[in-house]
């Protein structure tokens, strides 16, 4: 049983134990590839989660300042779907990079674009 598990430490205060640390997700594996501060101070995670979606999706997790989700979404279809990267747009949306179907047919890439409570706006395919 793996969780994903995301430390996040203020670094002037690493010597006197101050920060925090919290575990997102199900009883599955999940996994996260990137995490970025959001203007509100909160942060944005993305990877992959077994738990939720379809067995093997992109997983979104947006936290505030103290690490305590606000929500979490995931994204993909019937293939083992990977988010690698997620940005903050200018609206306050995100843009996530990803991977799809690595494992069955050589997959290809996508963009995939939310608003800033991780509804899905858009997304476009890059075969291969």
């Amino acid at each position: 049983m793996r969780k994903l598990l995301l430390i996040l430490l203020c670094l002037p205060f690493i010597g006197l134990g101050q920060g925090w640390e919290k575990t997102y997700g199900g009883t599955l594996v999940e996994g996260a590839k990137a995490v970025q501060q959001t203007t509100d101070g909160g942060y944005i995670i993305c990877g992959n989660t077994e738990s939720f979606g379809n067995g093997g999706d992109v997983y979104l997790v947006k936290t505030n300042s103290n690490g305590i989700e606000q929500w979490n979404k995931t994204f993909g279809g019937s293939g083992y779907d990977v988010g690698y990267s997620v940005q903050q747009t200018t609206d306050g949306g995100y843009i996530i990079a990803a991977a799809e179907d690595l494992f069955n047919n050589g997959g290809g890439a996508y963009l995939l674009k939310t608003n800033d409570n991780g509804i899905e706006q858009w997304s476009q395919s890059f075969s291969g």
